[in-house]
């Protein structure tokens, strides 16, 4: 039995002049441990925006928000992960670290180091970024 309570909702997106469903919540979010990055402004319903912000506060999750275009930048496709002596590090794209400003980059950075590359090609021709690109291992540790 899992520990975890379903947090449902719908993400959209500009495309155009229309607002198209985001298909995964990877592109629009990042949980970690004790924050999370994501883009409020694609919940467009308002009781399910307030009802993800209520989830995370109620998890201790401190929320930083990052707009729609910093979401087109990828700021919302980045991986929080752990090396195998327990550290933690934000994975992102450059592209979306450059997206992001002082005050953002700064709570990210209370909770871990910031490790970012260069994806263009990957961004551009793949459409998805870091977190598209890396999967967590969740095992037991020995």
């Amino acid at each position: 039995e899992f520990d975890y309570t379903p947090v449902a909702f719908e993400a959209f997106q500009s495309v155009g002049e229309n607002r198209e469903l985001i298909y995964h919540t990877n592109v629009m979010m990042c949980v970690a441990e004790e924050f999370a990055v994501i883009c409020l402004d694609t919940i467009d319903d308002q009781e399910e925006r307030e009802f993800v912000i209520e989830a995370l506060e109620e998890t201790d999750h401190e929320i930083i928000e990052i707009s729609e275009e910093q979401k087109h930048r990828f700021a919302g496709n980045m991986l929080y992960v752990c090396n195998a002596e327990g550290k933690a590090f934000l994975v992102m794209s450059t592209s979306a670290y450059s997206s992001l400003d002082e005050s953002q980059i700064a709570s990210i950075e209370k909770y871990c180091p910031i490790i970012h590359s260069s994806l263009d090609t990957i961004e551009a021709c793949g459409g998805g970024s870091a977190r598209c690109m890396m999967a967590e291992v969740f095992l037991p540790k020995a």
